[in-house]
């Protein structure tokens, strides 16, 4: 882990840009926080009255609502209505790779650009939204900061590809993922402009290594409201091993790898809850028919932090994953979770005490745990419970103090 550095005492403010209510605006809090936040660029963000209004109808106010940080005043935000109805359309085209979102990410990083510029300030930008503004200001003298959302994308595609020939039948779902699509390739090029950049994730540090990234990299990680996520104090009561996952079900996610992994299981020993909104590809279960899984879709937060409780163990057997926020969610809930190197509980989770950790794409790892987990039901509650506290221990103000403690030390000459 990078060493922790003290802020300076005189921080300039910085632009920053992300669409949507990324990471519930806890990068953008954590500038606000410290009286360093010149401009939050986005989408849609909405007032108070806006954002709690009921008169639009439900969808309305559940939109509006996640769109809005009591502790961030509009004052100190731009939005982008082309760029939220191009998000609108893509939402409609219901395909990872639209041109909409292509054009509504550019959007946003040529207004941060251009605020940043006039502003004489930092600009912070989301990988997808980097490219444009570094470019304009190239030459300015003006820290440009990526905060890499994802491993990066041209590590992503060599991996996909990898895969795809390993596992034909995922060839479709890999194909479906983002850094897939030649529309953006172009987000590529941020990291060989960036000044410094911040990730949450050893992992995701690593992949822009590999890629070639010679810029400083500072790893703050994820937090969790361990309120809304609640842990639990009896351990679950089914006869079969009850395991989750939560998002959708992808090659990315290590689907069948997972599947394979139940399927050795001795017969009714198992299920697999998946809670997730996506459709599920027909490809990636096929010849796992016989594993028992149940589909919950369309959870509030608080509906799903009270049924993760039913869970025995939570799955994220990521092939690739920039984090995994719902590592930490479930850990909160007091569920341990069986998780990848490959993903962000590498960097907290101590195997065998508050979780599992295991190579990404082995079924046979994976299947050994849950061999493992089956018999020994009460321990893994134990570990549970050890999940907890180590996930006391990752809040959203951790988070914040670790993002500003990284951009103080981004600027630095």
């Amino acid at each position: 882990m990078p060493a922790r550095v003290a802020p300076l005492p005189l921080t300039p403010p910085a632009v920053i840009t992300f669409a949507g209510p990324r990471d519930r605006y806890q990068s953008a809090l954590a500038l606000q926080e410290h009286a360093a936040l010149s401009l939050l660029v986005t989408d849609a963000y909405f007032s108070p009255g806006w954002a709690t209004t009921r008169i639009l109808g439900r969808q309305f106010h559940r939109y509006a609502g996640v769109r809005h940080h009591p502790q961030i005043p509009t004052t100190r935000v731009k939005g982008s209505w082309r760029a939220t109805f191009r998000a609108v359309l893509a939402r409609f085209d219901k395909r990872k790779d639209s041109a909409h979102f292509a054009v509504a990410d550019r959007l946003l990083s040529q207004i941060a650009g251009e605020e940043a510029l006039r502003r004489g300030a930092p600009l912070i930008a989301y990988s997808y939204y980097a490219t444009a503004a570094f470019e304009q200001m190239r030459g300015s003298g003006l820290p440009r900061i990526l905060f890499q959302v994802h491993p990066h994308g041209r590590f992503l595609r060599d991996l996909f590809t990898q895969e795809i020939a390993k596992v034909p039948e995922a060839r479709a779902s890999l194909m479906e993922e983002t850094e897939m699509s030649p529309l953006f390739e172009e987000n590529d090029r941020a990291f060989e402009q960036a000044d410094a950049v911040i990730c949450a994730s050893s992992f995701t540090r690593h992949s822009l290594v590999e890629a070639g990234s010679k810029a400083p990299a500072f790893i703050a990680g994820y937090g969790v409201d361990a309120e809304l996520f609640a842990p639990r104090s009896t351990p679950p009561s089914g006869a079969a091993l009850t395991i989750g996952f939560v998002g959708a079900l992808s090659q990315r996610k290590g689907a069948r790898y997972l599947l394979a992994a139940l399927a050795g299981l001795p017969k009714g020993s198992a299920r697999l809850i998946l809670y997730t909104r996506a459709a599920v590809d027909r490809d990636l279960i096929r010849g796992f028919e016989d594993v028992e899984v149940e589909v919950r879709g369309g959870l509030s937060d608080s509906a799903l932090a009270a049924d993760l409780k039913h869970c025995d163990l939570v799955v994220l057997p990521s092939i690739a994953e920039g984090f995994g926020l719902v590592i930490l969610e479930a850990m909160a809930c007091g569920v341990p979770v069986l998780c990848t190197t490959s993903t962000g509980g590498a960097d907290f989770i101590a195997h065998g005490q508050d979780g599992l950790v295991v190579a990404p794409g082995s079924t046979s790892a994976i299947h050994e745990q849950f061999v493992w987990a089956l018999s020994h039901r009460d321990q893994l509650f134990q570990m549970g419970q050890a999940a907890r506290r180590k996930a006391e221990l990752h809040s959203w103000a951790e988070y914040r103090r670790e993002f500003f403690a990284a951009y103080t030390s981004a600027i630095r000459p």
